[in-house]
């Protein structure tokens, strides 16, 4: 049989000592680009786990995706209640390292090394199992479709190809759906940006020319006219080529540290600020817990919002971090007692270019590329962001939310 065949159940098999492979940074790069980590349950997913099931005839099946340091699952066809497991614990992470377009072990228990996860060893544990890596349209293995069944068994070549094809058929759904996504958060920030650089200026150029009429010799007013002419055709111009742009992709240098702590230097440092508005800053901590961030980019999301509230609370106000548990979450949550942000702008606010409604109350100034750095940062953890208004008085409530398995 030749490398990169099919393989169907080819022994004696030795789990690597490492299941990193090499590339991983640039793999995970590709994986959080998707922004697929975590997401709501997807009906095209949960269809393909059915159907691989039921045409390979076993009673499990996973759409499986390896992150840094967990395998989550974005379909889970099973009885395994859990929403990932541990990334070395997990046979997918051999899939992803294997070089075989389909990684088989038609009974686990002839291959001492996967004794050593505990959903291997156990009683009732996974004895049959069959995995096709989720591969991106650059060659980055993200995860798997995979099969399993609590007895051994074996799997025709034609079984294996069945797995091949609807593998391909999920990453091409996956990529699809973030071309969709793109293109509707480009259309979503072109709108914002053209609002804030055309309709703006725009407004200011009908109040000349209405002037214009009423002046004998109007041509400085006309020479104004033209002005703002140019420079929204300026601005329009840098608003496209700026929509084509592509979302940076951080690279994070993570470790495992108490973000409490990073929440409370933010504090520190911005309290002369909020001071100058004589605003009070509430910090109450309900949660220790180390996570595994990357703690400049963290402190930087954190100092940026902090920063943006200050901005747009009115002055002799409060500010208040609560950093807290919740199931299996942990939350940074950022709000004002009041704001003279709108619901509007709370919809929009972590668009590039956005323009706001409210006013920032100390004539501060807001380029609108701030926010959308955060959400850049907190989605490259695997977290997700919202801005709403809080719900008693007329403030503006922001929560972070980390996954803590």
């Amino acid at each position: 049989m030749m490398k990169n065949d099919i393989q169907v159940g080819a022994l004696p098999y030795e789990k690597p000592a490492s299941i990193i492979p090499e590339n991983d940074q640039a793999r995970l790069r590709a994986l959080y680009r998707y922004e697929i980590l975590d997401s709501a349950p997807e009906e095209f997913f949960e269809k393909i786990t059915r159907m691989v099931a039921r045409l390979l005839n076993t009673p499990s099946a996973f759409i499986s995706l390896v992150d840094a340091d967990r395998v989550w699952y974005k379909a889970n066809f099973s009885t395994l209640d859990v929403p990932c497991v541990d990334r070395e614990d997990s046979l997918c992470s051999l899939t992803i390292i294997n070089e075989e377009k389909v990684t088989v072990f038609e009974n686990t228990h002839d291959i001492p090394s996967l004794l050593s996860s505990p959903f291997v060893s156990s009683e009732n544990g996974i004895r049959f199992y069959a995995g096709a890596p989720l591969i991106t349209h650059d060659g980055y293995n993200l995860g798997t479709l995979c099969v399993i069944d609590g007895k051994p068994r074996t799997i025709s070549e034609e079984e294996q190809k069945i797995l091949l094809d609807l593998a391909n058929l999920v990453m091409n759904h996956i990529e699809m759906r973030a071309m969709a996504r793109k293109a509707i958060r480009k259309h979503d920030e072109l709108y914002a940006g053209l609002v804030r650089e055309v309709e703006v200026p725009l407004r200011e150029q009908q109040l000349l020319l209405k002037e214009a009429l009423h002046v004998p010799k109007p041509v400085n007013i006309l020479k104004t006219a033209i002005q703002l002419v140019d420079d929204m055709s300026d601005n329009v111009r840098m608003l496209q080529a700026s929509s084509l742009k592509e979302e940076d992709v951080l690279i994070l240098q993570r470790e495992m540290v108490p973000i409490a702590t990073i929440a409370k230097n933010v504090v520190d440092e911005l309290t002369p600020l909020a001071d100058a508005k004589e605003l009070e800053v509430f910090f109450t901590v309900a949660s220790r817990r180390e996570l595994l961030v990357d703690p400049d980019m963290v402190y930087e999301a954190i100092f940026l919002l902090l920063n943006h509230l200050i901005k747009y609370t009115p002055k002799q106000s409060s500010i208040a971090i609560d950093i807290f548990e919740d199931e299996q979450r942990f939350i940074v949550e950022i709000s004002n007692e009041h704001s003279t942000l709108t619901k509007a702008d709370l919809s929009k606010m972590f668009f590039r270019y956005a323009t706001l409604e409210g006013k920032a109350t100390g004539n501060e100034h807001s380029s609108g590329l701030e926010l959308a750095l955060v959400k850049n940062i907190v989605h490259s953890h695997g977290a997700s962001i919202v801005a709403r208004v809080a719900e008693r008085g007329e403030g503006t409530n922001i929560v972070i939310d980390f996954p803590t398995v």
